[in-house]
């Protein structure tokens, strides 16, 4: 068995070693206010707890590796401890063990802790708690979404809580260009007149797969084959920290995120999952809601009171839409062809639209019923129809659905651009670009 002690003597003289790969030329945004807390510790001492929560495959880990070479440059290498809490559980070793080898051996001063994965600690929002109160360290740990379900209320008052979402368009096109986009959301969003920002075929790319980091570096289906694969942990490990499933029920998981991924997948109702399946209601429910919680997916509810919402079933959308892309691609289905490809838009406009209500404290739900409103935004009071369609989407449609709703906005997501009092269509990749 690997003890402590020489753990940290062999790890520290491979920390650069290892970390080297994962040290990306880009830059999350995210990453500029972390750098803020880095610098902010080593020139004043003021210690803290941040907790880094996102989806396997959106950048965490090279977050921390960006951050450790930050770091180097401005103290001591032995003063910043990277630990990958995967690693250490497959070694054997326990946290704070590790930790206090380190601090006997080494005797830092300012030290940083990098914490990826925490998830896989026992016990590890307590351990972070107890390393917080301390108040001798600057804690940067990273999780799976589903892990604040299980955080202690201590360590939830005590940490800074942050989520790393998958890229929008002008994060994406930032990072792989150098050139920043006009952010036009908050005109579109109210009707109001805008430009076509200078954009490229990049904007279809993105649709299918530009909102995870990978893109950046490797060829599109080589993307897919990545995430694939990466969905196996998601299920197997990620998706216990929510709830106790059986090893049938995981198996099942895939299955039901292919029937999700299909274009029509949004109209499978509860009942209807539950007969293709073969499982309970109850436990389809359960599965996605699992998955929401891990990151990977949301549910949008109907739109009025709540005895609706649960006679009706969600929409469900993906967060991460190249892993929809990753199903399709991966069951045979062509992601250019035109019903793929909107199906696809429509979940990164679902994406954009939960950015939008979760920054401003927002509601997202749907119209149920034939002609009923794609989505429905509502922020400060106000609702917002939106409508998502490559074909035609006749203004009359929009009215109704508005004054259902009582919405004095409506915006259309096409082909053409018009703008009027109260509906405005845009086109698709005006939307997309914008945000």
């Amino acid at each position: 068995m690997v003890q402590p002690d020489d753990f940290i003597l062999e790890h520290l003289l491979n920390t650069q070693n290892l970390l080297a790969p994962y040290n990306k030329p880009h830059r999350r945004e995210l990453y500029r206010w972390l750098s803020s807390k880095l610098k902010a510790y080593l020139e004043n001492e003021t210690p803290d707890t941040v907790l880094l929560l996102g989806i396997r495959g959106v950048g965490k880990t090279t977050l921390l590796a960006q951050l450790y070479f930050e770091a180097i440059k401005r103290t001591s290498p032995n003063n910043i401890l990277y630990l990958s809490l995967d690693r250490l559980k497959a070694l054997g070793l326990e946290l704070l063990e590790v930790i206090d080898a380190y601090r006997r051996l080494v005797r830092p001063k300012n030290a940083v802790l990098l914490l990826d994965e925490v998830q896989y600690e026992r016990d590890w929002d307590l351990k972070l708690k107890l390393l917080h109160d301390e108040r001798r360290f600057l804690i940067i740990a990273t999780g799976s979404s589903a892990i604040k379900l299980r955080e202690s209320p201590d360590l939830a008052r005590r940490a800074l809580h942050r989520e790393l979402f998958p890229m929008t368009f002008r994060e994406y096109h930032l990072l792989k260009t150098g050139r920043e986009l006009p952010e036009l959301m908050e005109r579109i969003l109210w009707g109001q007149e805008v430009s076509m920002p200078p954009i490229t075929e990049d904007v279809e790319l993105y649709v299918r797969a530009g909102s995870m980091p990978l893109i950046l570096e490797m060829e599109e289906w080589e993307v897919y084959e990545r995430l694939t694969a990466m969905l196996d942990r998601v299920i197997y490990r990620d998706l216990r920290d929510v709830h106790e499933f059986d090893a049938e029920t995981l198996d099942k998981t895939l299955d039901l995120l292919h029937l999700l991924a299909t274009p029509k997948g949004e109209r499978f109702s509860y009942e209807r999952l539950s007969k293709t399946l073969g499982l309970a209601k109850g436990t389809v429910m359960k599965l996605i809601d699992a998955l929401e919680k891990a990151g990977l997916v949301q549910r949008i509810p109907p739109c009025g009171s709540l005895s609706k919402a649960k006679r009706k079933s969600p929409k469900i959308k993906f967060i991460a839409v190249p892993i929809k892309s990753a199903l399709l691609f991966g069951s045979g289905f062509s992601l250019g062809k035109k019903e793929v490809f909107a199906s696809l838009l429509e979940d990164v406009v679902a994406f954009y639209l939960f950015l939008l209500a979760k920054s401003r404290n927002g509601k997202l739900c749907y119209e149920p019923g034939k002609g009923g409103a794609d989505f429905v935004l509502e922020v400060g009071g106000e609702k917002v129809v939106v409508e998502v369609g490559l074909g035609k989407v006749r203004k009359d449609q929009v009215e109704r659905s508005m004054e259902r709703l009582g919405a004095k906005k409506g915006i259309v997501l096409g082909s053409k651009y018009e703008v009027g009092d109260r509906i405005a269509f845009y086109p698709w990749q005006m939307f997309v670009a914008g945000f």
